[in-house]
């Protein structure tokens, strides 16, 4: 059990990117020429999204079915930068180039996603060809820090696949695999084009997707961090007390998710961080005088105290940025506030209550799983909540008992567990008896002693008819 504060989630994301600089076009201009129109319907929505972010130069407007040139695109590819570091970029910068003075050119080239033409040329008003965009696009996402987020592959299948050069087939392999670039269908074949000139609407599209998949967001708040997170986004620049708590979630998924694990594998690893580096706030909580720092992932992940708001959010953070789908939930136990949360794994939903897997007082390297991936009906027992919309927890599977095979559906079946244990002489071991939830010690003795090899047994009782044995030998 344990209080949780009510809040008002307000989310305030804010995706910031450097100034829009127009550029007057000469006479003869591709663009110049090009009698001004708008955007398709199927760019409409992203154009207006990426303009609302500050990613459309004022130029863009009525010239969306335009080849885009290597200087516009190099100041869309700036503006992506800015918005994926949460930088603004407005320093002068040394010019390398003899054929233009485009600040973004310059700039692009420093950064070291864009590159000249020639010895110091940079061809300003050669149109862009789709592999070029897709190359300069994946720099300049891996010169943000933020590679390791999008799905590498091998080129797909397109039709036209012996045409994509070989400096290119890495970076278009991986727009492809992520969902940024597609081909499109003629004949019943997909085709890259990737010698095909990049239009103005096609590469604010696609930037937009980008920014909206990878783009950088400060929040303000917890709940806007764990909001955040939640959706995919990568938080940037949180300083002060948000950005102790992400640094810490970084620091503890480094320390105990590994390569290759599964998802209930990682979500195991979670909760037995959190309940063995974490103690219920048991004196403040009795007082009432409960801190806010034990409401929050602060006190969990920083302080190593929190109630069960904490244990929640922490929980939820980890969960989230570990890549498991996790709500929390809140509800009432014996009357009173309590928080907790529900996940999915593998399309199934389950609900793991942190705080109640944690002992209290605190008890060094114990930790319980009665609450660990359990049903609906399971938690009802003596779990309280209203509808809040989330799908039902109905999953088994990943329930820890079941996958552990530690569920005994009958004596006979615990009685067999309980002389395993012994004969491998191991020290504990809890089963859930799905068969009855009583806490009458006598019906134990029996199969603990049988053998004559323990002299003495500690049992601890747990909800939903979990036991743990402590054994001791002759």
């Amino acid at each position: 059990m344990g209080r949780i504060r009510t809040t008002t989630m307000l989310l305030g994301l804010l995706f910031l990117a450097g100034c829009a600089i127009a550029w007057p076009w000469g006479e003869g201009h591709p663009q110049a020429a090009a009698a001004p129109r708008g955007p398709s319907e199927w760019a409409a929505d992203d154009i207006r999204e990426a303009a609302a972010h500050q990613l459309m130069p004022s130029w863009v407007s009525g010239r969306y079915g335009n080849k885009i040139t290597r200087e516009q695109f190099a100041e869309l590819a700036v503006l992506l930068y800015e918005s994926l570091t949460d930088q603004r970029l407005n320093d002068p910068v040394a010019n390398p180039f003899k054929d233009t003075r485009n600040f973004y050119a310059a700039l692009g080239y420093k950064l070291g996603f864009v590159n000249g033409a020639s010895s110091g040329r940079f061809d300003p008003k050669s149109p862009v060809t789709r592999e070029q965009m897709a190359l300069i696009l994946y720099n300049a996402i891996g010169k943000a820090g933020i590679r390791e987020q999008m799905k590498l592959a091998s080129v797909p299948a397109f039709a036209d696949e012996d045409r994509i050069a070989g400096w290119s087939r890495e970076a278009v392999g991986a727009m492809a695999a992520s969902g940024l670039m597609q081909g499109s269908i003629q004949a019943d074949l997909v085709y890259f084009r990737p010698k095909g000139a990049a239009t103005v609407e096609e590469a604010a599209v696609i930037v937009n997707r980008i920014r909206e998949q990878y783009g950088a967001i400060r929040a303000s708040s917890e709940e806007e961090l764990l909001e955040a997170v939640k959706r995919g986004y990568v938080p940037v620049a949180t300083g002060g007390r948000l950005g102790e708590i992400y640094r810490a979630a970084q620091q503890a998924l480094q320390h105990i998710v590994e390569p290759g694990m599964s998802d209930y594998e990682k979500e195991l690893a979670i909760h037995d961080y959190l309940v063995l580096h974490t103690a219920y706030d048991e004196a403040n909580y009795k007082q009432g005088t409960v801190p806010d720092d034990s409401y929050s992932a602060y006190g969990a992940l920083v302080k190593g105290i929190a109630v069960c708001q904490g244990y929640a959010n922490a929980a939820n953070l980890l969960l989230n940025m570990s890549g498991i789908e996790a709500h929390i939930v809140t509800g009432t136990v014996g009357g009173e506030p309590h928080a907790w949360n529900k996940i999915r794994l593998e399309g199934d939903y389950y609900n793991v209550d942190v705080t109640w897997d944690d002992p209290v007082p605190d008890k060094q390297g114990r930790v319980y799983y009665g609450y660990f991936n359990v049903t609906d009906d399971e938690l009802r027992q003596d779990h309280e909540w209203v509808d809040n919309g989330l799908p039902a927890a109905l999953g088994t599977m990943y329930n820890y008992y079941r996958h552990n095979q530690l569920l005994a559906e009958d004596p006979l079946q615990f009685e067999a567990k309980v002389e395993e244990a012994i004969a491998r002489r191991e020290l504990s071991l809890t089963v859930k008896r799905t068969y009855m939830s009583t806490k009458d010690i006598e019906p134990l003795k029996a199969p603990v002693f049988r053998t004559g090899a323990v002299q003495a047994f500690e049992c601890t009782f747990g909800s939903g008819g979990v036991v743990t044995l402590t054994f001791r030998y002759r």
